[in-house]
């Protein structure tokens, strides 16, 4: 007789497979980077990705768009300031808002295109017309 326990653990472990699923694609698009020659971790692409949709936000913005934990955000702000990629201006004694800078503008096109390519090769390991439903499901476990 199965019980509920039993019943449970024959389950996919769908958050843990998720988790795999994002470890994996953060490991590929930091060695791509790498390999383009760009010293850029995922984090930091991340909220360089959020600066290129809209320069001049807030941390807190930057938080509340990557659902990150304000900590790591911050701590991804100040290394991307570190290494001269953003700009950052005190708004008030909690907040900062963050800018990019000359070299984060100049190095867009070299950051977005490693992202493209590794996008395309997520796209194409799924197959055509999966895409859509893949995006729906994830959205509905978000929402």
């Amino acid at each position: 007789m199965k019980t509920k326990t039993s019943t449970a653990y024959a389950m996919p472990n769908v958050g843990c497979m998720i988790g795999k699923v994002y470890q994996k694609l953060t490991s590929q698009l930091e060695a791509a980077l790498k390999e383009a020659g760009l010293d850029i971790t995922a984090s930091e692409y991340l909220v360089l990705r959020v600066l290129y949709n809209r320069d001049g936000l807030q941390q807190c913005e930057i938080v509340d768009t990557l659902g990150k934990d304000k900590a790591s955000v911050c701590r991804t702000v100040a290394a991307l300031a570190r290494k001269g990629l953003v700009d950052t201006e005190q708004v008030s004694h909690k907040c900062l808002r963050v800018w990019l800078s000359l070299l984060g503008r100049d190095l867009q096109p070299a950051i977005l295109a490693v992202a493209c390519e590794r996008h395309q090769a997520l796209v194409s390991v799924v197959p055509d017309g999966d895409m859509e439903v893949f995006v729906r499901v994830l959205n509905q476990i978000l929402d």
